[in-house]
């Protein structure tokens, strides 16, 4: 991405930190890499001017394979509004409609002076914000990274290990189409100022617990592609988390793996949640040329291309004929 073409909107943003004290970083269910990356990196540039504080909220806890890039313990998942200046939503702008923190803000009668939209996701555009938003990154930490070039910000080691995190996940390992010579360029500039990729690598890829390769196990053996379509599809039950004494974050990757199918054109994994939810991870390749946004879309979700996501209402039930969503 180019900074000339965001050199305004980040003029906009270095002065909104530096004329308000309180910020509240709001990151996306089931917060990813790149999320953490976007805000833990941001957070750090905001508290490095004296007496400001940047909270970060979830509504849920990133996955235990985190905690090795992340000090998780400091998001909160109580979400408090009250005497914020600024809040910046980081890497899925959506979550502020549907997470209806526009409705609760209008509520307060101290409402944030600012709304600041960061985001690398097509269609997240919030009306009242400064949206800094590109298709054209391959991660939200990239946008940051750009951000701090254009300060000229000399930000510590822990922020290189941050922003490279979420760039190196959001690309699967320089392993996407997104991995442009720019990326590869970015993550040699933040490997010399001492971030590790193989750290990432272990935390992400290589430090499976034997209740996660179970439930992989599982989730593999059911397996199938649909001989019309080219849908590789499988899916995780409550019942089967807690027969692995696992969580529905220890299928992370799952999805890729499954599109790895030689028949596959795409992958559609189904994992049962709370609150009679069924969560949907599709991805592909660009080569196979299927827009996995589309499927998405039709169910109200949303996302890139290649990596989409959405969730409907229902259960996975077993039937004579195979299994069902009722």
């Amino acid at each position: 991405m180019q900074i000339n073409k965001f050199s305004s909107k980040f003029k906009k943003l270095e002065s909104i930190i530096q004329e308000n004290k309180n910020f509240l970083l709001v990151i996306h269910p089931n917060p990813d890499t790149d999320a953490l990356g976007a805000s833990f990196s941001l957070r750090n540039y905001i508290q490095s001017f004296n007496s400001k504080i940047a909270d970060i909220y979830s509504i849920d806890m990133p996955g235990t394979e985190l905690k090795a890039l992340f000090n998780t313990k400091i998001i909160t998942t109580n979400l408090q509004l009250h005497n914020k200046d600024v809040i910046i939503i980081l890497d899925r702008g959506d979550v502020y409609y549907k997470l209806n923190i526009d409705k609760k803000i209008a509520n307060l009668k101290n409402p944030p002076k600012e709304i600041v939209n960061i985001d690398h996701h097509p269609r997240t555009t919030i009306n009242i914000a400064l949206n800094i938003r590109t298709t054209a990154a391959a991660a939200t930490s990239e946008i940051i990274y750009a951000f701090f070039n254009y300060l000229n910000y000399d930000y510590p080691q822990s922020v290189s290990q941050y922003l490279l995190n979420g760039i190196y996940a959001d690309t699967g390992g320089f392993k996407h189409n997104n991995t442009s010579p720019e990326v590869l360029e970015i993550a040699s500039n933040l490997m010399r100022k001492g971030a590790s990729i193989s750290k990432i690598n272990k935390a992400l890829f290589a430090n499976k617990s034997l209740s996660a390769l179970k439930l992989w196990g599982l989730a593999l053996d059911r397996a199938q592609v649909n001989k019309k379509t080219g849908m590789a599809v499988s899916f995780i039950t409550k019942n089967d988390l807690k027969k692995c004494n696992a969580t529905a974050k220890d299928l992370t990757g799952l999805s890729e793996i499954l599109n790895t199918i030689s028949e596959a054109k795409f992958s559609l994994m189904l994992t049962e949640g709370e609150n009679n939810k069924i969560k949907a991870s599709l991805r592909s390749e660009p080569y196979k040329k299927i827009d996995v946004s589309k499927i998405a879309q039709s169910f109200k979700g949303g996302g890139h291309k290649l990596a989409s996501g959405f969730e409907i209402e229902g259960r996975l039930h077993q039937t004579k004929d195979g299994w069902i969503i009722k």
